[in-house]
């Protein structure tokens, strides 16, 4: 029998002060949906290294490191380790990551009752300029949070599936704590947005290497971070990803951008733009 758990999985950019952004991003999973999506995932790694001798497994989707994989640099090789993706061309390892951004665009689950849903948020660092980075990401990860205990809300009223839910997080020791003392005291009650009711226990951490999940996570959050990125990106790869952030009634629920420009109605994204709409028609975004 199918167990009817949902997997979440995210990642952060920008946790240094200098960032243009906070970000996460995460992908909500139903368990069988999750091992046809890692599937795919690993039969297109493979398409790009079969020669090299390794197994798909070894080649972990990051894309910071796929961008700029480079061997180290001869009078530093006794300490540095090289990247396994310098055995692959960048021309390849881009398209890679063109083909990944695809799969998450086309992928549709088994059960169509139990769809994939992305999840995103921006905080902006002129975002409550009073914040502090730290006030800052804790925003985030409410929001992110109150987002996913939403969904998961819905699906027990709409679709007569009452599953909780288990967030699974890249291994980031130095806020594990913090971040579970959060949700411990969100779950117990209502923080600046809401009482999370919905959620199988804190989060649990984990190596991105180990899990395709939350190596998605992290092509989630990088698209985020780059579309918002001041000077523009070269290739925006929140195009493949729009749809798929949760939606219901036309709102697009699962992907906030929280920027000053937003309350003067300047911020025309794509996810501020159907907020702002909504809001125009006297309805709940």
């Amino acid at each position: 029998m199918e167990r009817l758990c949902i997997f979440f999985s995210w990642t952060r950019r920008g946790t240094h002060g200098g960032s243009h952004a906070f970000v996460l991003g995460g992908i909500a999973i139903h368990e069988r949906g999750a091992r046809r999506l890692h599937r795919q995932l690993d039969s297109a790694v493979m398409k790009y290294t079969a020669g090299t001798g390794r197994a798909a497994g070894e080649y972990e989707l990051h894309v910071s490191e796929m961008r700029n994989a480079k061997k180290p640099k001869s009078s530093a090789a006794s300490h540095q380790k090289a990247s396994v993706w310098v055995d692959v061309e960048r021309m390849e390892r881009l398209q890679l990551l063109r083909d990944c951004y695809a799969i998450l665009r086309d992928f549709v689950p088994e059960n169509h009752s139990l769809p994939m849903a992305l999840f995103g948020v921006a905080v902006d660092r002129n975002f409550r300029p009073s914040y502090s980075p730290a006030q800052r990401e804790q925003f985030a990860y409410e929001v992110l949070l109150n987002k996913f205990d939403v969904m998961l809300k819905r699906n027990k009223r709409d679709g007569d599936h009452a599953d909780l839910g288990l967030v699974i997080h890249d291994r980031r020791l130095v806020a594990e704590r913090d971040i579970q003392d959060w949700t411990r005291e969100w779950r117990r009650a209502a923080g600046t947005i809401g009482r999370l009711r919905n959620l199988a226990d804190v989060p649990l951490f984990a190596d991105s290497k180990a899990t395709r999940l939350i190596q998605v996570a992290d092509l989630v959050s990088y698209a985020i971070w780059s579309h918002y990125f001041p000077e523009g990106s070269k290739e925006d790869c929140t195009a493949n990803l729009w749809e798929g952030f949760d939606t219901k009634d036309g709102n697009r629920h699962g992907m906030v951008h929280y920027t000053p420009s937003y309350g003067s109605g300047s911020c025309t994204c794509e996810s501020c733009r159907p907020r702002l709409m909504a809001e125009a028609a006297g309805l709940r975004p």
